[in-house]
């Protein structure tokens, strides 16, 4: 509680940005949840358009004590258990490989319950694939055996030549088609130049061998590739390739669709992945529309929403950094680059929205943004990758700590840091330490509260 009567309003205007930073998703205490007390008149007035421009939950004028105390109350009781939601982008192989690091650290914090036991996921590109594994129960130690080659007793290794399949057949036919519009003789120059840009195939791989792994996975005993049929609900984004729209798969929209198809079309990462028809549609990776669906966790009722974004371009200091490395890399940057503009954009802007929910971000570091940097296929990486990915989301938990603590108590699930992991060391928590430094600006009790 601020209290900006009188020649309180600077006091609360540094106590504000100790609480809650600039810019972040979340911090020690939930702005919504605060409230200012703010004299009558003109100043007054001046003073309640700063503070709910700085995203104040509630602006008193001369409360009766009374009054103060309901709100206080109707606060610490309005924010009631809701449903917790795993939302993981794309990025190619690496960005799956990385997303799995970060699971199975989030993993090893959750003390009474397991990532697969989360309400409800939402999965784009490679994230889509874990996503329907998650909700058929497999966890992220399961499938990282199957990843690395391994296997397990429900999930089959994955093999180098079922992830990159060329796609001979497509070259095949579209060769055919170039010869014969060249010995009708085209229509000239231009028309030779059109043809040979028709012949250019869509994508270096088919993806037929990857989408025939996932369906016998997902189609062995205890297993569903029936979005009604898993154990948990799973929502998949892909775009339509045609209208560039974002589709959104799932039981209650598209039942008919088996779940290994549908994360197959949302994982198909042009020109490296083929496109996949379902229906009379073609679609393509769904990061072309949208980075995470979590505009869609929020309408599904969720009040903790887990966000794992891998797409992050490097920033280099060096000039011509990303030229020397070559086409894909700097293809790959740029892709990056855009999908990264947007979702910060976004995830700010529904953060605004939705100021009851609790969003908390897992992206890679500047060093593992050169690891992932490049092309998306670096199957022969896949444990250092992980692992790197493990690592470093230990450290940001530990960072997080009181925030994803608190956040995922409020949803009755016990999260603390393993014994192994990388500890903060700070005096008090985050929340005390952030009050300690209200005393050192010389706010009294009377002012905070």
């Amino acid at each position: 509680m601020l209290d900006a009567r009188g020649d309180g309003l600077p006091l609360c205007r540094d106590a504000h940005e100790r609480l809650f930073g600039r810019g972040a998703l979340s911090g020690p205490v939930l702005p919504d949840r605060t409230i200012a007390v703010v004299d009558p008149g003109a100043d007054g007035a001046s003073a309640a358009f700063e503070l709910g421009r700085r995203g104040v939950g509630q602006v008193l004028v001369a409360p009766e004590l009374h009054d103060l105390f309901a709100r206080v109350d109707a606060i610490l009781a309005g924010r009631g258990r809701g449903r917790i939601a795993l939302c993981l982008a794309g990025g190619g192989i690496e960005g799956l490989l990385w997303e799995l690091g970060v699971l199975r650290a989030l993993e090893t914090c959750l003390v009474d319950r397991s990532l697969v036991d989360l309400d409800f996921f939402c999965g784009i590109s490679a994230g889509s694939i874990l996503g329907a594994l998650l909700a058929n129960g497999i966890g992220p130690d399961e499938i990282l055996r199957a990843l690395t080659g391994q296997g397990s007793a429900r999930l089959e290794p994955i093999r180098r030549y079922e992830l990159f399949d060329p796609d001979i057949g497509e070259v095949a036919r579209r060769l055919a088609g170039l010869v014969r519009e060249l010995l009708r003789g085209g229509a000239g120059p231009r028309g030779a130049v059109s043809s040979l840009a028709r012949a250019v195939p869509p994508a270096v791989f088919a993806g037929k061998r990857l989408e025939r792994w996932l369906e016998r996975q997902l189609t062995s005993p205890g297993m569903s590739n029936r979005f009604s049929g898993l154990r948990r609900p799973l929502y998949v984004g892909a775009t339509d390739q045609d209208t560039s729209e974002a589709m959104l798969f799932g039981a209650k929209t598209t039942p008919e669709v088996p779940v290994h198809l549908a994360a197959r079309a949302s994982s198909a990462l042009v020109p490296f992945y083929a496109p996949v028809r379902i229906g009379n549609r073609w679609y393509v990776d769904g990061a072309f529309s949208r980075t995470t669906n979590m505009r869609v966790a929020v309408d599904e009722g969720a009040t903790l929403v887990i966000l794992v974004d891998p797409l992050v371009p490097v920033r280099a200091p060096t000039p011509g950094h990303v030229r020397a490395r070559g086409g894909i890399y700097g293809t790959m940057q740029g892709l990056k680059a855009l999908i990264n503009g947007r979702f910060d954009k976004a995830v700010h802007a529904i953060r605004a929205m939705y100021p009851d929910v609790a969003f908390h971000l897992f992206r890679p570091e500047q060093d593992d943004m050169r690891v992932l940097a490049g092309s998306p296929m670096k199957v022969f990486y896949r444990r250092e990758i992980e692992e790197i990915a493990y690592r470093t989301t230990l450290e940001q938990i530990a960072t997080q700590h009181p925030t994803l603590s608190r956040d995922f108590a409020l949803h009755g699930v016990r999260f603390r840091l393993p014994a192994s992991a990388p500890r903060q060391v700070v005096p008090q928590d985050e929340e005390e330490r952030a009050l300690f430094d209200l005393e050192a600006l010389g706010i009294e009790p009377g002012h905070v509260g």
